[in-house]
Parts: structure tokens; C-alpha cells; sequence
């Protein structure tokens, strides 16, 4: 049997295969080549027409890699599966493509039936691409709209939603993630604030007013955020004014999981007619 990278027959020939071994290999093999159109069609055609769980996983992973256009079509019908691994699946995959036609769609997965889809789809909004123009995350009402469906997200649990809100928020929303200080777990809004105080489209005014509400929530994980923010060395480039503010703020920050000081034992009592 010639290795699937050998062969010189055209994909759609090696997918029809009744090895699923064989198969799996084909699928997770294929990268772009000059034919990488032809390769999505007959990627498409295989997924159309019904395949186990684990080559629909495998064909699906695969439109991704390639990134082309192409894919999308059947990919759109895929984020509807009855599998939630493979509606996950297909939400990555049309993040890899990037198409800015697909954001609001990705978006979508914020409401789907099973947290790990919606935790996915939280997680590859932050990773589209943002480029200028009026379409996808380059529109200011498409990437309000996402900022809206994150916050929305993020409060009934789904966690991941804060690290991208981080990432894709103005500066309005950071008050918005701040109202949930005390509502949602601390670890969960770190993220989202650690991608705030990485932005350089955002002021040091909004980044200082972060400092503020992290020294004030103060415990044992906000010195251990501020303290390894301080220890990372691409934040040296950082404003003066904000690492210095952060410095104080990891300084001041008391470990509220620290054991109390054990209280003075009393002295013991002098027995009559001990004393000269």
C-alpha cells in the first residue's frame, strides 16, 4: 500500500478507501497544496455523505488545517450535528478559516445545548482575525454585539467567555466584567483582566483602574497575578506608571489564605505566696 503523502492519485480516489486506517492517516496527512480546492470539495463530499463518528471528527479537524473558503458550506451544517464534538469541531474549524462572514455565526455557539461547545466557541472568538473594514470583528456593531453575547455568556458559566472579552472588549466593558467580582469565580476574571492589561489600544487610565479593583479584592490569587505579571518580561515595556502601580498593588495585596497569627498566650496565673 503506497503511503497516503506518495500517492499520486487525487484525494477523492484515497478517500473512498474501506480502511478506516487507512482513511484517518489520508485525512490527517492533508495539508495545502495547489490542489487544496479540489481537496475541500472531496473533504465536503465525504462528510455529505455519512461517516462513523471518529473519520467525521478526523474530516472535520481537517477542513480546518486547510483553511480555505471552500469548506465552509458544509461546515455551517455541521455546527448543527446531533454530536457535540462535532458541532465543536466545526465551530473551530470555521474559526481557522477566519471568514468574516462566520463571526456572528460563531458566535451562535455561545448558546448552544453543551458547555464544551460553548466554552469552544467563547475561546476561538478571541482568535479571529480583526481586520479593518466594515465585516466581522473590522465592524464596530458586529464586535459590540459579540462583546454583548460574551458578557451574556459569561454569567451563565461559560467561563471562557471572560478571557475573550479581555481581548475583544472597549473600554466600557471592563466594568461590566468588574459587576461580576464576587459573583463568578476569581480565576475566571483574571483571565479576562490579564487580556485587558495586554492591550495596547487600550489607556493605562483603564489599566490602573483594573489595578485598583484587583488590590481591592486583594487574597492569595491576585498577589500571585500581580506577582507573575511583574515577573513576565514582555510587560517591561509597559508604562513607568503602570508597573510601578502594580508593584504597590502586589506589595500591599494581603494573602487572605494565610494563617492568622496564633494570638499571645496568656500568662500564667502566680500561685499565692509565690511572690517575694
Amino acid at each position: 500500500m503506497a503511503h497516503p503523502r506518495e500517492s499520486n492519485q487525487p484525494l477523492g480516489k484515497r478517500l473512498q478507501t474501506y480502511d478506516q486506517a487507512e482513511l484517518l492517516m489520508v485525512l490527517d496527512e492533508l495539508a495545502p497544496s495547489p490542489a487544496l480546492e479540489r481537496d475541500v470539495r472531496a473533504i465536503s463530499a465525504l462528510l455529505r455523505a455519512g461517516q462513523a463518528d471518529v473519520v467525521t471528527d478526523h474530516a472535520l479537524d481537517a477542513l480546518g488545517r486547510l483553511r480555505s473558503r471552500e469548506g465552509r458550506e458544509v461546515l455551517l451544517y455541521f455546527i448543527h450535528h446531533r454530536r457535540a464534538d462535532a458541532r465543536r469541531r466545526a465551530y473551530q474549524a470555521l474559526a481557522r478559516i477566519g471568514d468574516p462572514r462566520d463571526v456572528r455565526t460563531i458566535g451562535d455557539g455561545l448558546r448552544d445545548s453543551s458547555p464544551h461547545v460553548r466554552n469552544a466557541a467563547a475561546r476561538v472568538l478571541g482568535e479571529l482575525p480583526s481586520t479593518p473594514g466594515d465585516a466581522g470583528l473590522g465592524s464596530r456593531e458586529v464586535r459590540a454585539a459579540i462583546v454583548d453575547d460574551l458578557l451574556r455568556a459569561l454569567v451563565l458559566g461559560v467561563y471562557e467567555a471572560a478571557g475573550t472579552l479581555g481581548k475583544l472588549g472597549d473600554a466600557d466593558s471592563v466594568p461590566r466584567l468588574t459587576a461580576q467580582v464576587g459573583k463568578l469565580p476569581l480565576q475566571a476574571l483574571l483571565a479576562g483582566y490579564a487580556n485587558y492589561l495586554e492591550r495596547r489600544d487600550l489607556s493605562d487610565k483603564v489599566k490602573l483602574q483594573i489595578v485598583a479593583v484587583l488590590e481591592d479584592v486583594s487574597g492569595g490569587v491576585v498577589k500571585e497575578f500581580l506577582v507573575a505579571w511583574l515577573a513576565q518580561s514582555e510587560h517591561r515595556a509597559a508604562s513607568p506608571e503602570l508597573q510601578k502601580a502594580i508593584a504597590i498593588a502586589a506589595a500591599r495585596v494581603r494573602r487572605l489564605d494565610a494563617a492568622p497569627a496564633a494570638p499571645a498566650a496568656p500568662a500564667a496565673p502566680v500561685a499565692p505566696g509565690a511572690e517575694k
